[in-house]
Formats: structure tokens, sequence, C-alpha cells
């Protein structure tokens, strides 16, 4: 599906500008969409790397590589 990226950017103006206002934000601490863009993309990287490192990233053997070492009886 492809969208228009003017639409996409009134509809998220409007968005913003909607609930900042049934929220009662302060004009001083109002955001703009740009700001909101660069939060939501930053948490969403956040995110993949976090499932990438989760899932693709073996664990180390050092961790494991004394937890089943016999304990000596000399």
């Amino acid at each position: 599906m492809v969208f228009n990226s003017a639409v996409v950017v009134a509809v998220a103006d409007v968005s913003i500008d909607a609930w900042q206002l049934i929220w009662r934000v302060p004009s001083s601490q109002r955001i703009n969409t740009r700001e909101l863009v660069d939060m939501a993309f930053y948490q969403l990287s956040r995110l993949v790397f976090c499932l990438w490192s989760f899932m693709y990233i073996p664990p180390s053997d050092s961790i494991n590589s004394y937890a089943y070492e016999p304990i000596s009886t000399f």
C-alpha cells in the first residue's frame, strides 16, 4: 500500500495537535511532528536492536563454561 507523504504528515499534525489539546498540554511543552517521529523511530530502533540481539547473538560460552564443571575432591 502506498501513502502520500504529504497526507501522512498532515494527518499526524492534526492528530498531535488534537491529543495535546485533549490532554491540556501547555503550549510551551508541546512537541511538533518531527520530534514525535524522532521519538517513535528511536524507540522502534531500540526494540529492533533488543530483539535482534536476543534472537541472533548466541550466548557466550564463558558464562556457561564454568557452570557445569565437576568439583574436584582433592
